[in-house]
Formats: C-alpha cells, sequence, structure tokens
C-alpha cells in the first residue's frame, strides 16, 4: 500500500507539473539527470572574408550550444541567441576562462577574470534551463577575431574583410541549414560584451529582419566618449604613434578600431587613419566623421524606427567599468528617451568583465522573455 501512495504522489506531481506550461513539462519528460545538452565546436568557411586585404583567415571557428532535448525532440524548433565576443578575441571566450590569461593583470585595464561559473558552460545553460529561468535555446559563439588588430568589431572594413556580413549572412544562414532554428528575428537574439554588445546593437539598428532581440553588455555605444580619450592615448606614446602595442591597451584598441572605421590603404604600413593629432591628442575632423559612420548612438539618428521595430532591447555596464562604458550606455539611453524607444537599461556593481557570466544570465533571460516563437 505505501508504494502504491508514493507512486500515486508521483503521478500527480508529474500532472501538476505539466499543467505548468510546456518548459516545466518538457524538463519532466527529459529528466533532470539523464539528458544534457551539448557543446560543439564547428568550422565554417566564409564567403565573407573571403580574399580581404589583411590576410585575415575566412576558415572560422564557432562553438555552439543545443540543450536539452534537442537530439530526442526531432520535431521541434528553437529560438537562437547569437552571442558575440569582445576579449580574448575567441570562440572560447565564455567557455574556456584560460583564453583570458593573456588580458588579466598589468599591462592592461582589467585585473579580475569574469566570473565564470565553476561547472563549466554547457552545465550552466542546462542549470539555467532546468530551473526555469530561460526556455531551451541555442548559443552560438562565433570566432570574430581580428588577426592583426585583434579588434574586428564586426564591422565591413576594406581593409578587414566583411565581419558584418559574417556574421549576418554566414553565420545566420550555417546555423539555420545546419539546425533545427525558428527563423526570422522572432526567433533570434544578438548579445554581445565589449566591441560584441556593440555589434548587437549595431546588427539590431541595420538588420532588424534578421535579429528581433538585442543585448548590450558594457559596449562602446558613444563613440566621441572614447574620443575624448585623445590625450591619454598620446601619453601612452610620447615618442609617436608607431602602430599597436601589447603594453599600451588604448593604443592597441584605437588602431584596431580605426582598421575597422577608418582604413586608408594609401597609408602604409598599417593601413589606418587614427583620429588623434599628435602630439596634441586633439580629434582629426575628417576622421571623426568616418568613426561616427559606425557610432551606434549616431546610426540612431537615421535608424531609430529599426530599432523600434524590435521586440527587446537590453544593456547594462558596471559602476567601476575602467573604460568608462557605464557613461557611454547613459549617452545611448538618453538617445534612446529622446526618440521614446523602449529598453532595459542596468547598472551593476562591477567592472568591465568580472561580472560577465552574471549578467549573461540576466540578458539570456531577458531575451528568452522576448523572444516569440
Amino acid at each position: 500500500m505505501k508504494s502504491l501512495n508514493v507512486c500515486i504522489a508521483i503521478a500527480i506531481a508529474v500532472l501538476f507539473w505539466a499543467c505548468q506550461g510546456d518548459r516545466f513539462d518538457e524538463r519532466i519528460l527529459l529528466g533532470h539527470d539523464n539528458v544534457k545538452g551539448k557543446l560543439q565546436n564547428k568550422v565554417l568557411v566564409s564567403d565573407a572574408l573571403a580574399e580581404n586585404v589583411i590576410g585575415n583567415t575566412n576558415i572560422r571557428k564557432m562553438q555552439i550550444y543545443t540543450p536539452p532535448g534537442y537530439e530526442k525532440n526531432r520535431d521541434k524548433r528553437y529560438p537562437v541567441v547569437y552571442l558575440l565576443h569582445g576579449l580574448p578575441f575567441s570562440e572560447k571566450c565564455y567557455t574556456d576562462e584560460s583564453t583570458w590569461d593573456p588580458w588579466i593583470g598589468d599591462p592592461n585595464p582589467f585585473q579580475e577574470y569574469p566570473d565564470f561559473p565553476s561547472e563549466g558552460f554547457r552545465d550552466w545553460m542546462d542549470g539555467m534551463i532546468f530551473r526555469g529561468v530561460i526556455d531551451p535555446m541555442i548559443v552560438v559563439m562565433p570566432n570574430a577575431a581580428n588577426e592583426m588588430y585583434g579588434f574586428s568589431f564586426y564591422t565591413n572594413s576594406i581593409l578587414n574583410g566583411n565581419f558584418e556580413d559574417f556574421i549576418v549572412q554566414d553565420v545566420v544562414n550555417y546555423v539555420d541549414n545546419k539546425y533545427r532554428t525558428i527563423t526570422g528575428p522572432q526567433g533570434r537574439s544578438v548579445i554581445g560584451n565589449s566591441q560584441g554588445g556593440y555589434a548587437a546593437f549595431k546588427f539590431g539598428l541595420l538588420h532588424p529582419d534578421v535579429f528581433g532581440v538585442v543585448g548590450s553588455h558594457t559596449g562602446l555605444l558613444y563613440a566621441d566618449g572614447l574620443l575624448m580619450l585623445g590625450e591619454a592615448i598620446v601619453a601612452e606614446n610620447p615618442d609617436g604613434f608607431n602602430g599597436p602595442d601589447p603594453t599600451k591597451f588604448l593604443t592597441s584598441a584605437s588602431y584596431a578600431m580605426s582598421s575597422a572605421w577608418s582604413p586608408n590603404l594609401a597609408n602604409p604600413p598599417f593601413f589606418v587613419d587614427l583620429p588623434f593629432e599628435f602630439p596634441t591628442g586633439a580629434v582629426i575632423p575628417d576622421v571623426r566623421e568616418k568613426w561616427l559612420a559606425h557610432d551606434v548612438f549616431t546610426m540612431l539618428d537615421t535608424y531609430h524606427e529599426n530599432f523600434r521595430s524590435l521586440s527587446g532591447i537590453y544593456m547594462d555596464a558596471g559602476i567601476y567599468d575602467e573604460l568608462g562604458m557605464n557613461q557611454m550606455m547613459f549617452a545611448c539611453a538618453q538617445k534612446l528617451d529622446a526618440y521614446g524607444i523602449p529598453y532595459t537599461a542596468e547598472e551593476f556593481e562591477g567592472g568591465h568583465f568580472n561580472r560577465l557570466f552574471s549578467r549573461l544570465e540576466r540578458s539570456l533571460a531577458f531575451c528568452s522573455e522576448h523572444m516569440n516563437p
């Protein structure tokens, strides 16, 4: 009799949870202990990056997470989140803590590692699904490194190659052809940190027919904020601008941004126009205009209706951000307010990277809530 009562109790519990919606029902049917998501390494040959001047390879690695039950539920299609890296320029940015080793500690401005989950990326994602924080989803992490300058800023450049097209066309088409995805902007989000956060907003402005939800973690959302650092960048280079230098973060970043936003094939050996005069650090107006053509804050004046059409806009920044991205987030928020565009903006206790995963949990939940598969 006792075992019969236990069986009845289990049956009632299963029925109760099954009535709560598909999210809970699917978790029970799969079984928490026996079914796990998968983290796969993939390689894509990119048409968009073929034959670029600088010699960036068009053979690109990706990591792709598929949720628990993906293999069993053959008739089910899944929403996709495209998760774009900043540092450390790798598809393993979110899955391998050791890839951060060159970027944490002096001479870099970042002194703390991201808060990697102890259980690893796959189990971290599985846990959020099993706890009901997010619905089952596919997460795609492509490599968009610029092999000479590090940052590509996910921008189409005559020097670096077409990194925007690489993501928006090549990667999205690959994933839709190889996986059971919900196609269309209602089933796609794009989020990222730092340069990846910048790219997510830019893609939302330019490609609302591809991505329906965007999220920026500590993203560069106001280029004039960075252009105010001319004196600091000159101070790193008392002998003049002589190219990128791994001991000079702001200098190297300026060359990288220039390779994306102000390339000049007639200006060897680095083929870029920096936006700062030497030795004053004053901004060069013509180069600034080229940068602003790629600036999210400026682009909102032209493409704000595209942003208004999105299902969700999320951004955050830490109050101790080493690069001042929290102030740039507030500038972008004010522009969104001026156009009456709804968004979610959050400031948090932390710096540019050190609360990365706690913030990703927030943005992934936001994506899950605002996608409409």
